[in-house]
């Protein structure tokens, strides 16, 4: 999960679930944490692990599913002048010339002489926040751009951020997505977890399945549309040793779906119900019934695997409210839900 304030601040991760003079470390404002899910305390904390630092507390409010974009805060204005500060402006138009690309492809760092290093910022501009820097022929997957800049992903660390377009160059290295066209139509029969099986769904319309990381255990992909309003979808696949003798979510027993119920309702303010695909999985679905961003989140287990779902409207849409239209196609792209044997 990623770490998401209103004011572009880190979080402190503490030692124990509490505020004290207990702070071991802070992660900065889109810094990504893996959640130790065998930790349910109903007490707004959620367990963490976070680089060297090891296991650690973070407040649940500040963690999101998907890394979330730059902060931009309201225009400073010149008491004197009364003019809106120029980088702010440049920063808006940046924002709203920015697009998806359908195809992801391979960027690499071209570094200036001056410094040897070029930056990664959480937005376009220069007045953002730097992610990490990078020095000369450092690869990075390119996902959007703006005008004048790259936003990609660190496939290493998983940070998502943007890059000037000068300090790249562009390579002839193919990115080759996990997907499988059928009769026209995009479907995930070729999404192969870890040689344990393939999980195959059929995609809605106007969508593509990109694969954006592999790490371990941990399969990453966006489910997107050409379409800047359609609503914006992520796979997440990850194994958990505790649930490794678990068929499907449907044996677990009712204690342990509480548990996971918790885990949902202690990070943010959701209704849970469940589902069963056309093949019998049983499925999770948390909505959310709070006032922060808006979002579906749709889970299952199979084989110890978590996987799950989270349905956000895109940032460029108009309305940032997802319609019961919008989650019922959702619904629907995970009614065929299925596992296959590996082949």
């Amino acid at each position: 999960m990623y770490v998401k304030t209103t004011n572009g601040k880190g979080v402190n991760v503490r030692s124990e679930p509490f505020k004290d003079d207990n702070v071991i470390g802070t992660v900065p404002y889109g810094g990504q944490v893996v959640v130790d899910w065998s930790y349910a305390g109903n007490d707004g904390w959620t367990k963490v692990v976070w680089g060297s630092m090891g296991d650690g507390y973070i407040m649940s409010r500040f963690l999101v599913d998907s890394a979330p974009g730059p902060v931009v805060t309201p225009y400073p204005i010149d008491n004197e002048s009364k003019e809106v500060d120029p980088e702010k402006k440049k920063l808006e138009k940046e924002l709203k010339s920015e697009v998806a690309f359908a195809d992801y492809f391979y960027i690499a760092v071209r570094a200036p002489r001056a410094s040897g290093w070029a930056n990664f910022r959480t937005g376009p501009s220069k007045t953002t926040k730097r992610v990490s820097s990078f020095s000369d022929g450092k690869e990075l997957l390119a996902i959007g751009e703006t005008t004048n800049w790259y936003r990609a992903i660190d496939q290493a660390t998983g940070k998502v951020g943007y890059i000037h377009k000068t300090y790249t160059v562009r390579l002839a290295k193919q990115y080759v997505s996990e997907k499988e066209t059928s009769n026209g139509v995009q479907a995930l029969g070729t999404l192969n977890v870890n040689g344990e099986f393939n999980l195959t769904c059929v995609l809605p319309e106007g969508y593509n399945l990109q694969v954006i990381n592999v790490r371990g255990n941990q399969i990453i992909a966006s489910v997107l549309s050409d379409d800047m309003t359609r609503p914006q979808m992520y796979l997440s696949i990850a194994y958990d040793e505790s649930y490794g003798d678990v068929e499907k979510l449907n044996n677990l027993s009712e204690a342990d779906l509480a548990i996971l119920e918790e885990t949902f309702k202690d990070m943010n303010d959701v209704n849970i119900s469940y589902r069963e695909t056309t093949h019998g999985t049983r499925l999770m679905v948390a909505r959310e019934t709070g006032a922060d961003t808006d979002f579906v989140d749709i889970l299952t287990i199979y084989k110890g695997y978590f996987i799950e779902f989270n349905m956000t409207p895109n940032p460029q849409a108009a309305d940032q409210t997802l319609t019961d239209d919008q989650i019922q196609m959702c619904v629907n792209f995970l009614s065929d839900l299925d596992f296959v044997a590996a082949t």
